[in-house]
């Protein structure tokens, strides 16, 4: 498998192109990747641009590795034969890596969207960063190795983290669940170690990111509510791109005040965060005072799936919580689907039903004419999904294309910027 990747140095005609140039580069070869195959034809049409300017760009992707001929099909209407182009899944591989408290999922993945291999393996994220990414880089280079590849074969890290994150700066910001991991620079960490762009987001936000891609463009604008170890929250908007806001604080819900609740001690030093409340550990609190011993988060899930009583009403009473802020979220950003992940999910029926009951009693008409509440669709995939196409759109933005035609001569400068 090693032959076929294909290392590139300076296209000798890029050095004096414009920011311009690689922009147009981007845009043709996001197309030619959404499309999975196009042909030149339809790249000028969409582009808008010259016949002339959009076989020299189409020729530098070529020459780069990023795009390869797919062949020819029927003549035009000038009695050339149709010629067709895809995204090359032999350029390199993309890093992806969905870290969650217990648990680390990572995989290999190609330009095409293909997985070429993955691996999942236990981790205790409060060991610090230093042990947990030092596992995750042995794990990615382990899977680099038994598929004849190595370090040079990355064109990015994606990686997302269970907790606040400065997805500019590529840090975690005094994340309530992951301590010592405060403006640890993670994407610096792994750029030292990959040598190529590094991107560090949310977890719920690649998440987001995931679900929303694979509805292929539908149901935008689209918020995501995950229910787990903490509760948080992802908005891709009807462009298809995710809202970070000015730092990377955007739909963070977790640590949203519940008035009724201010006197429960959230770890993040705050008292009445939803977090505090509605979490899974939160529920396992809740049962244990009711049932007077113990309750682990494995029994809560247990006692759902029997109907427990006890169980069923502390769940639906924390849904009740979480549906009152969605509520209002979705009186302020409207969005088209309301997506609720996490594992518990798919053991009841019942935190859906509340989030429903309360969202459309205390949302506005108009915000819910047309809204959808569902489960999510991919699971725990979803978040590998959505740092996969995170890596895709960095490698395929104008800095990624400038950098894959122009290696061998730029500084390469690792990101944890958004492009």
């Amino acid at each position: 498998m090693g032959s076929l990747w294909t290392e590139v140095g300076l296209l000798k005609d890029d050095r004096n192109l414009t920011p311009d140039a690689y922009t147009a580069r981007s845009v043709i070869a996001r197309f030619v990747a959404d499309r999975s195959v196009s042909s030149r034809t339809e790249v000028v049409t969409f582009t808008g641009l010259a016949r002339s300017t959009v076989d020299k760009h189409l020729q530098a992707l070529i020459d780069s590795g990023l795009v390869e001929g797919a062949g020819v099909g029927r003549k035009d209407p000038r009695g050339r034969p149709a010629q067709f182009f895809q995204i090359s899944a032999r350029r390199g591989v993309l890093l992806v890596a969905d870290v969650s408290v217990g648990r680390c999922r990572v995989a290999l993945t190609t330009l095409t969207k293909s997985v070429v291999a993955r691996s999942e393996f236990a981790i205790d994220v409060a060991a610090g960063p230093r042990e947990v990414l030092s596992a995750l880089c042995a794990r990615l280079s382990d899977l680099l190795q038994e598929n004849d590849l190595t370090e040079r074969n990355a064109l990015a890290v994606s990686v997302g983290l269970p907790g606040p994150v400065d997805s500019h700066r590529g840090f975690a910001v005094r994340p309530p669940l992951m301590p010592g991991w405060d403006g640890f620079d993670v994407c610096g960490y792994l750029a030292a170690h990959f040598r190529c762009d590094v991107l560090v987001d949310n977890d719920v936000n690649l998440a987001a990111l995931g679900e929303a891609r694979a509805l292929k463009g539908a149901c935008l604008p689209l918020l995501m509510i995950n229910i787990g170890t903490g509760v948080g929250g992802g908005f891709v908007s009807e462009s298809g791109l995710l809202l970070h806001g000015a730092d990377g604080a955007a739909t963070d819900i977790g640590h949203t005040q519940v008035r009724s609740k201010e006197d429960i001690l959230c770890r993040c030093g705050a008292r009445g965060c939803l977090e505090a409340v509605a979490s899974v550990g939160a529920m396992a609190r809740r049962l244990s005072e009711l049932a007077g011993r113990d309750v682990s988060i494995a029994e809560l899930f247990d006692g759902l799936q029997r109907g427990d009583a006890m169980t069923v009403s502390v769940v639906r009473e924390a849904a009740i919580l979480v549906g009152h802020v969605v509520a209002d979220l979705v009186n302020f950003c409207n969005p088209a689907r309301i997506v609720i992940g996490g594992s518990i999910t798919h053991c009841t029926d019942d935190i859906l039903a509340q989030i429903r009951s309360v969202v459309y009693q205390r949302s506005q008409p108009l915000a819910t004419r047309n809204l959808s509440i569902v489960r999510g669709g991919l699971g725990n995939e979803a978040g590998l999904i959505g740092g996969m196409i995170y890596a895709i759109e960095q490698v395929l933005s104008p800095r990624g294309i400038q950098y894959h035609t122009r290696g061998s001569e730029l500084e390469l400068r690792p990101l944890g910027l958004r492009e």
